[in-house]
């Protein structure tokens, strides 16, 4: 007797533009970007007012904890990033250069917000404050870079 057998395997072949609509546009990420300076600004500006929720107020802002339904444009701005830099207007090197030293300092600011959720231990506790303070730091020098990359869109 012939034994059927069948495939398992399935293929499924989605057509470019499924693909493609998974990226960003240019005016997407653009547009991501825009918010997310708007962002760090706003965070300099009413850096008293929205610290008053801590470590984790900033790094909401910073888009590096998201709490509830808003989301910072600053998550993922690595994403938006990578879609700027194929802009043939953009100096790949320089914008390049400048994103990975944005990113960087990112990391850093998050890294001091998150710090303050957990100083005050036993011991000889450093105070909250103090890794506000260095996160400010972190935050200000954001907006510098986020000026220059400004500039070069």
């Amino acid at each position: 007797a012939a034994v059927a057998t069948s495939s398992l395997l399935q293929i499924t072949t989605y057509p470019k533009s499924a693909s493609a609509a998974a990226a960003l546009s240019q005016d997407a990420a653009l547009a991501q970007w825009k918010a997310s300076a708007a962002t760090i600004d706003n965070l300099v500006n009413n850096w008293d007012t929205i610290t008053k929720g801590g470590g984790d107020a900033i790094r909401k802002e910073l888009g590096t904890a998201n709490f509830g339904t808003d989301t910072s444009p600053l998550f993922q701005i690595d994403k938006a990033f990578k879609v700027l830099r194929e802009n043939d207007d953009v100096d790949l090197i320089e914008f390049t250069e400048q994103s990975e030293e944005f990113s960087n300092v990112l990391a850093q600011a998050d890294t001091m917000a998150y710090s303050a959720n957990f100083a005050g231990g036993s011991g000889k506790p450093t105070p909250p404050k103090v890794y506000i303070d260095k996160a400010k730091k972190e935050v200000e020098g954001l907006q510098q870079i986020s000026k220059s990359l400004s500039s070069l869109l």
